[in-house]
């Protein structure tokens, strides 16, 4: 094999940030250390339903700070006869070519918290050894955390939460969350052995595979961006942005709402899947991410109890927001101990949404049986 090192080419700024040294002449941060940052991979190509590997590069290069530490011979490792670059021509001349990247950035969630991302096209050639390089570079940056994420398509029904099926060694953002957990033999990708030899190494990994319904896989589907975005966020402690996508997806709900109103065969196909979604959630529960491992939903007399505490609390407040409590402190010392402070609050950049296309075509009722009934048979064997 040849030496991976050779597919990776390191930006100018990439060896100052390697080695720690990521100050101004005044001595003020200008950038983090790369060292035991978590890294995220997102390849498009294979198991992309809903292009979402497409949209997640897309909004996080677009919304969140970044710049780009290495990239990757792609000559070396894609196939341009199977996913040819575009270009412009403007009746005369042509212009604009859009060369494919590979590569890894540095990124700043909206709390300006660091992490790295690895994105582009899959490589169609050498995995072996873009493996290796990528491993290399996991090794020197000494990578906390490395998260996937991708998306498969499966007869679920796009009205019903998007569920999710998770694989890696950090158990602990991984239990409770799978919505599906099949075994068998599955055709490789590019990131599945990337995933493979991480964990091989030592490394803390997290993967989250989006369950897509399968008559928008190939869509653009904003909703599957969000729900990755969320598991990111809540494996890698990041607040990233979402508001853009929900936008799109309010926009393709509508479409979709259209469509189904227009045809009583793809209506029945979805309730048919939305039964089916019904009675398998009913015997397989899953945690919410907003709760740790270790936590419990709390019940309604819970929820109860507190709502009534807290507006018990409110009532015993005066039109000056002191409670008893906080008036006596006041006329025996002359202040309160403890001042309310603002709560934290996200900048958010304003940005326009981009227009999302949205294509799909719904298969015949009957064909659409068939296929749901093949699935099922798929899934509970």
């Amino acid at each position: 094999m040849l030496d991976p090192i050779d597919l990776i080419r390191m930006s100018s700024s990439a060896k100052e940030l390697l080695a720690g040294r990521s100050q101004t002449d005044d001595g003020d941060d200008e950038s983090p250390a790369l060292h035991g940052l978590d890294l995220l991979v997102v390849f498009s190509g294979y198991l992309d339903a809903g292009n979402v590997s497409t949209q997640l590069e897309n909004v996080l290069l677009e919304r969140l700070d970044h710049q780009r530490i290495a990239t990757f011979d792609t000559d070396q490792l894609l196939d341009y006869r199977a996913r040819r670059p575009h270009l412009r021509f403007d009746g005369q001349r042509f212009f604009d070519y859009e060369a494919p990247e590979l590569a890894l950035h540095l990124l700043k969630d909206q709390m300006q918290r660091p992490f790295l991302m690895l994105s582009g096209p899959e490589p169609d050639y050498q995995w072996d050894r873009f493996v290796a390089a990528v491993m290399i570079l996991v090794d020197q940056l000494d990578a906390n955390l490395v998260t996937f994420v991708d998306a498969v398509p499966l007869p679920v029904p796009h009205t019903r939460p998007l569920g999710v099926t998770t694989h890696g060694t950090a158990k602990e953002l991984l239990e409770g969350l799978a919505t599906w957990a099949p075994k068998g033999r599955i055709a490789a990708g590019a990131a599945q052995l990337l995933e493979l030899r991480a964990a091989e190494a030592g490394r803390r990994v997290s993967g989250y595979t989006v369950h897509v319904p399968h008559y928008l896989a190939d869509a653009t589907y904003p909703q599957a961006a969000v729900a990755a975005l969320e598991y990111i966020g809540a494996a890698m402690g990041l607040m990233l942005p979402t508001e853009e996508l929900r936008e799109s997806g309010r926009e393709v709900e509508q479409q979709i709402a259209a469509q189904v109103q227009n045809r009583p065969d793809i209506a029945a196909m979805l309730q048919h899947l939305e039964q089916r979604f019904d009675d398998y959630a009913k015997e397989h529960q899953t945690r919410s991410l907003l709760l740790d491992q270790d936590q419990q939903m709390p019940d309604a007399e819970e929820i109860g109890s507190a709502v009534e505490s807290y507006l018990s609390d409110q009532v015993q407040h005066d039109d000056a927001g002191l409670d008893d409590d906080d008036r006596g402190t006041i006329v025996n010392t002359g202040n309160i101990d403890e001042s309310p402070s603002e709560p934290m609050r996200p900048s958010r950049a304003d940005v326009s949404p981009n227009s999302v296309e949205f294509i799909t075509d719904f298969f015949d009722a009957s064909e659409d049986d068939e296929d749901s009934e093949d699935a099922e048979d798929d899934e509970t064997d």
